[in-house]
């Protein structure tokens, strides 16, 4: 009894741990992914086509480290999530975030507070879908448009 305490312990730990997921921005200017991490960190953007993926934004606290290339997020989503055929279903999630540009432009999104992996997964694929699109041009939001300090279209790629 003892021993499947201990490995449930354990078990629990591991999953729950703060966890974190890296992407590449190599091929891109340095000074560029960086505008676009603040950018996406500064104005997220939670409306999404699935109505299941959809949140509201009720506070976004972000502080910019410029000397360590560091940005913390502390985020309060809140959603009323209607399904056909059921009752609404009120939801709230706090993120502590760190996204971290290191060398070679890679990127890493790491959950703060003890999350379950998919769940920092999926955020972490939306925060970097966000900073993709802005790094290739794409049409993006006017909130967040207006928080690029260099447009990405116009930045030569050896910049």
């Amino acid at each position: 009894m003892m021993i499947s305490a201990r490995i449930t312990v354990l078990t629990l730990g591991l999953v729950l741990t703060g966890c974190g997921v890296k992407a590449d921005f190599g091929d891109r200017p340095t000074e560029q992914v960086w505008r676009a991490l603040q950018a996406v960190a500064e104005q997220p953007d939670y409306d999404h086509e699935d109505y299941t993926k959809r949140w509201t934004v009720v506070e976004n606290i972000v502080t910019i480290d410029e000397a360590d290339r560091r940005i913390d997020i502390h985020r309060e989503l809140e959603r009323v999530l209607v399904r056909p055929r059921s009752n609404p279903l009120h939801q709230e999630v706090h993120w502590s975030i760190q996204v971290t540009l290191l060398p070679g432009n890679e990127v890493l999104f790491e959950s703060v507070d003890p999350e379950i992996p998919s769940h920092v997964q999926f955020e972490a694929e939306r925060y970097f879908t966000s900073v993709r699109r802005l790094l290739a041009g794409l049409p993006t939001p006017e909130h967040i448009r207006g928080r690029m300090r260099v447009d990405p279209i116009d930045v030569e790629e050896g910049s």
